[in-house]
């Protein structure tokens, strides 16, 4: 760089008590005057030139925030800049609530990988691994978004933390008589009336949590009796047949819907939330209590749904195109339950060709 943009000074200097130090001035233009003090003329020396280096590169003020911005502050400007292409948006700020609880007051410098797997161990004593990793990859996603797209970091903290163990994919469904009584437990939530509608949608479709919140009247078509999903979690749009219990139940409350046409079909309840889409868990925990459900999850229904396809002749490519399931090997885990479809149509080939057995 020309002479003129850039000067540093290393000048020594005395204490009253004697003792000599060494401070260093660095001036660049068109940005503020750097200065740092030290004991030793060789680290000012080897300092000014990091810093010189760190300032043209682009790195310096940037790396000075981070000594003086907090955990929390940073939080609160991820989900204001950095989460608009977020499908999940409301589980995401559940996590970030946690870190924001556990180490928000921590200077975004200060955040270390050890005190992550501290919380981590924390959070393995109330839930199970695949929670914990989930709760690791949202504040990833936001250190990712703060070293990349901020620049306030070299490193993302959380890059060599190994994923805790999960266990195989859970299939948990509801019996005939779990869907009965979660059914009953909806009908009579008159609290949040919004249960009704969102429990058939996903036991009907398939779909998930994510899908059913954000839907707008603008999706729906009674007409045709179809749900179009834009903003899937594969980035793909597909469409879903709406029938049975869940098109009548969304037929009552299009009898309440509002004029605007883009307006959630499930609107949240809170003044000035941001997400705009109702609150599910309180509601959720409710019903599920009043039907006496244990070991359930609301993502259970979606197994659910593509069981009972699997279990009323449906295929795999069937099942995996209703619930949108991109590869096979998210649809094999129900492939045990379409055998007896394959019995009955090898049986009926079987007897096509060689007539029925006596």
């Amino acid at each position: 760089m020309p002479g003129e943009l850039r000067m540093a000074v290393i000048e020594q200097r005395y204490s009253k008590s004697g003792a000599t130090s060494w401070r260093v001035k660095i001036r660049i233009k068109n940005n503020p005057t750097v200065s740092g003090t030290f004991k030793r003329r060789t680290d000012a020396k080897q300092w000014s030139a990091q810093t010189e280096a760190s300032i043209f590169e682009g790195k310096y003020f940037k790396h000075a925030e981070s000594k003086r911005l907090t955990l929390s502050a940073l939080i609160t400007r991820y989900i204001e800049e950095g989460t608009e292409h977020l499908k999940d948006l409301h589980t995401r700020i559940n996590h970030l609530a946690y870190w924001e609880k556990e180490i928000g007051n921590v200077l975004l410098a200060n955040v270390r990988r050890e005190r992550i797997l501290e919380c981590r161990a924390d959070l393995k004593r109330s839930r199970s691994n695949s929670t914990a990793n989930r709760y690791i990859a949202t504040l990833s996603a936001m250190l990712t978004y703060a070293t990349k797209t901020l620049q306030l970091l070299d490193s993302n903290p959380c890059l060599h933390i190994k994923k805790l163990t999960e266990p195989e994919g859970c299939t948990r469904i509801l019996s005939d008589e779990e869907r009965v009584n979660l059914v009953q437990a909806c009908k009579g939530c008159t609290k949040y009336p919004e249960m009704l509608p969102i429990v058939l949608l996903a036991i009907t479709t398939g779909m998930r949590r994510g899908e059913i919140l954000n839907l707008r009247w603008a999706d729906i078509n009674f007409k045709t009796e179809r749900i179009i999903l834009w903003n899937t979690k594969n980035g793909e749009t597909r469409t879903a047949p709406l029938v049975g219990p869940a098109l009548v139940a969304l037929r009552a409350r299009a009898k309440i819907r509002p004029i605007d046409n883009i307006a959630h079909i499930f609107p949240s309840r809170v003044e000035g939330n941001s997400m705009n889409f109702f609150h599910l868990d309180h509601a959720w925990r409710l019903v599920k209590r009043d039907a006496g459900l244990t070991d359930f999850r609301f993502h259970d229904l979606r197994h659910t749904a593509a069981s009972y396809l699997a279990m009323n002749g449906a295929g795999l490519r069937e099942i995996g195109d209703i619930l949108g399931h991109k590869t096979l090997a998210m649809v094999l885990r129900y492939s045990h339950l379409t055998d007896d479809h394959k019995h009955d149509t090898v049986t009926r080939m079987s007897n096509a060709v060689f007539g029925e057995s006596t």
